[in-house]
């Protein structure tokens, strides 16, 4: 229209209203006085929160149109929730504790939800949403390198006594995400994005913040000496660097990528202690995690259709971190998704698993965006890698909080396009 003017967006306030709410319930002492309970232990305001959140998203964005391409776009993934969820219930009948049962589940089932209000913004709010988690990955890992090395001041800022020598060394801190482990996982999940915003980036500011979100994204992963997690991170890099392209000159934009590389992993192995990375997996933490495998296999086999029902044998809250099935021993955790999956629902719940990632790479086989769509792809092979050594997707809330919201970012763009 003939002197019309393009309208500015409004900067969008109400998710970083919503992030703060979020954080100031997650991660207070406000938990302590409404967090949900599972036989006498309070263990997180997640469960209510969740909920909440997503009520509020749905009602500030709903519209006919956003109603329409939701049910049209996501209706896979409200049948496989649905399927989970009946599963869920008949695994239930199999239940020893109604608390472990319940939280298991919810666990499991609430991140889910974030994926649907999610993908109702608008594109200009997901590209602001990109530049906030590598941000946030910035600040997240320079905050992990700190505390690794400075655990027993951190200790000591909060009230707490360093009674424990390793303290007062290179210690594999856990932070608000989880353990070491899953704080690891959550490196390689945002190193894609990480890296996209470096090759697609069009203003300058933005790729000096990728580009050292990228090297303290290593080094952090490395310092927290995950195994699994290091290999995953070298695979990221090398997938990056061989299919992704710049919009500008390539050549000089991988150079640089590779000089990132190396000074990031030549920082690492200088000023900290890497030897648990150069030991491969021939060590005993290994061996006892094969064993908790081994014990998940066999729980599969006494119930393999519909599963021991959720929390049953490997408990969310626990005091003991071993346990004892028919005389065979594991740990709590099989540290393995698939066989945890298998384990609690069962073949049935595998199916529905494997469809359901087959439906998110087909969903996003429909970004435009070459790069934002190799992106995609490698946030979900990354994941799905790091699922090998690791089951935070059911066990970890806010783990999966950020995966599932990450998976919606994706789909958005899917959608649009």
């Amino acid at each position: 229209m003939k002197g019309s003017t393009k309208k500015k967006r409004p900067f969008p306030v109400y998710i970083i209203c919503f992030m703060f709410l979020y954080a100031l319930f997650a991660f207070t002492r406000i938990k302590r006085l409404l967090s949900f309970s599972v036989e006498n232990i309070n263990t997180t305001n997640e469960i209510w929160i969740i909920p909440l959140v997503c009520l509020l998203l749905f009602f500030h964005r709903i519209t006919k149109t956003y109603k329409l391409t939701l049910n049209r776009h996501n209706k896979f993934l409200s049948i496989c929730i649905l399927a989970y969820a009946l599963i869920i219930i008949i695994g239930g009948f199999n239940t020893v504790s109604v608390s472990q049962y319940i939280y298991a589940s919810l666990l499991f089932i609430l991140p889910m939800f974030l994926f649907f209000p999610v993908t109702k913004y608008y594109y200009e709010d997901i590209g602001f949403l990109f530049k906030l988690f590598t941000a946030t990955c910035l600040i997240y890992a320079l905050f992990a390198i700190i505390l690794t090395t400075n655990y027993a001041y951190f200790m000591a800022l909060v009230g707490n006594v360093a009674d424990d020598y390793r303290y007062y060394h290179q210690y594999r801190a856990s932070m608000m995400i989880g353990s070491s482990i899953t704080v690891s996982y959550y490196f390689n999940m945002t190193l894609p994005l990480c890296l996209y915003m470096f090759y697609g980036s069009k203003e300058k500011k933005w790729r000096i913040i990728s580009a050292l979100a990228i090297m303290v994204n290593i080094v952090a992963t490395f310092v927290l000496l995950s195994r699994l997690a290091t290999v995953c991170t070298i695979l990221i890099l090398i997938y990056n660097f061989v299919f992704v392209r710049s919009n500008k000159s390539n050549f000089i934009i991988k150079t640089v990528f590779v000089i990132l590389v190396i000074v990031a992993v030549i920082y690492a192995f200088g000023n900290y202690d890497l030897s648990r990375l150069m030991a491969g997996f021939k060590r005993d933490s290994i061996a006892l995690r094969l064993t908790s495998a081994k014990l998940g296999l066999y729980i599969f086999n006494q119930y393999p259709i519909f599963g021991s029902g959720m929390g049953r044998y490997f408990k969310r809250v626990y005091d003991n971190s071993y346990i004892t099935v028919d005389g065979i021993n594991g740990l709590i955790d099989p540290h393995n998704m698939y066989i945890l999956v298998m384990s609690e629902l069962g073949i049935l719940g595998l199916i529905i698993s494997v469809a359901l990632f087959i439906y998110l790479f087909r969903s996003f086989s429909y970004i435009k965006e070459k790069k934002l769509r190799l992106t995609a792809y490698i946030t979900i092979i990354a994941f799905l890698f790091d699922a090998i050594g690791g089951s935070h997707l059911f066990i970890s809330i806010n783990f999966a909080i950020i995966f599932w919201i990450y998976m919606g970012l994706f789909n958005a763009v899917s959608i649009r396009d």
